[in-house]
């Protein structure tokens, strides 16, 4: 899983990303960079943690909610903001399709950053650029030690992509091969779908999900099923409404917990289950992690990155929004209204 563990975390990085790059569009890779804001809007690395401090303070589970939200962006049509855009003329919002319905959350938080980033630099951030460095400093709030660079440049997309929302974001009740080929259709291999899965070590999911795929799954420990289908029964609690940790253990600390748990199929999702319960390669990858964080650690942050380069959109593509929510309105084209200068 690595050779150079005792390396410092920017060099294991660097190096590591020279064979990301290989794997994914050499376009897009190149068009992005970690010094893209550096002249532009040096301030962007301070309001975005602090805004991310405030935020985590208030709540815990915003950590969790924001890492998800750009993997939901990304994984539909790519890192271009799409899933910030609320209903308007001619889009319609991906915030209540499929897995974002009732789940997708964090977007005031994105708000209050773009808001105080158009004031420290005016239509320079774009929104997609927001969620990739906003998923990195959440995860480093919580726990994440091996912090990894996040590459610049992404624009934002003009459309929703809300007809594919379905088609790409992975099921709760997926199973292995499932997961595989959904994380093969954006460019992204094994390791990559567990070590991303990882993230499942912080937040909570509802109860609603967990009794439509965890209760019936015998590859999960029939006492921790029958345990949450008694905290999850329907006639008591809500389903939408009420929530169980992801991590058994250590639900709002950004660690490795997470692995220990499939190994003692404690998963609390099929997608997450079957990481460990299906034979091959990932078994021995879920071992290595549950055994060694700081290999996790490192595959989470290469991972991230190369997520992070699905279907960027940079160059003159797209636009830099000046509110995540909209695409920016078109100039209006002042007519001349003095006939003398309308016949020049």
């Amino acid at each position: 899983m690595g050779t150079s563990r005792g390396a410092s975390t920017a060099i294991l990085c660097m190096a590591a990303l020279l064979v990301v790059i290989s794997t994914i569009s050499t376009t897009s890779a190149q068009e992005l960079t970690t010094t893209f804001y550096d002249q532009k809007c040096p301030s962007l690395f301070a309001i975005v943690k602090q805004q991310v401090q405030i935020a985590v303070k208030a709540e815990k589970r915003m950590a969790a909610s924001l890492v998800r939200l750009h993997f939901h962006d990304c994984f539909v049509n790519g890192c271009d903001g799409s899933i910030l855009l609320d209903d308007a003329p001619g889009i319609v919002t991906e915030k209540n399709i499929g897995g974002n319905n009732n789940s997708a959350r964090g977007f005031e938080v994105i708000d209050t950053i773009k808001s105080i980033l158009e004031c420290a630099c005016p239509n320079t951030v774009s929104c997609a650029d927001i969620l990739a460095i906003t998923s990195r400093d959440s995860a480093v709030e919580v726990g994440l030690t091996e912090s990894y660079p996040v590459y610049f440049g992404r624009r934002d997309s003009l459309n929703s992509s809300d007809s594919i929302v379905n088609d790409f974001l992975p099921s709760p009740a997926f199973n292995y091969a499932e997961l595989k080929n959904n994380f093969h259709n954006v460019s992204l291999n094994e390791t990559d779908l567990i070590a991303l899965s990882g993230a499942h070590t912080i937040g909570r999911v509802r109860c609603q999900i967990i009794t439509a795929t965890t209760i019936d799954d015998t590859n999960i420990n029939a006492v921790y099923r029958a345990q949450l289908a008694k905290e999850c029964d329907p006639a008591l609690f809500d389903p939408i409404t009420t929530l169980k940790n992801l991590d058994l253990k250590t639900p709002d600390k950004f660690d490795n917990n997470y692995f220990k748990n499939l190994r003692r199929n404690e998963g609390i999702l099929t997608s997450d289950q079957t990481l460990q319960s299906t034979p091959g390669i990932n078994v021995d990858i879920v071992k290595d992690y549950a055994q060694n964080k700081e290999n996790f650690y490192r595959d989470y942050g290469l991972s991230s990155i190369k997520m992070g380069n699905i279907k960027v959109l940079t160059g003159n593509k797209g636009e830099i929004r000046k509110n995540c929510r909209f695409v920016n309105p078109v100039p209006s084209i002042k007519l001349p209204t003095d006939p003398r200068v309308a016949s020049e």
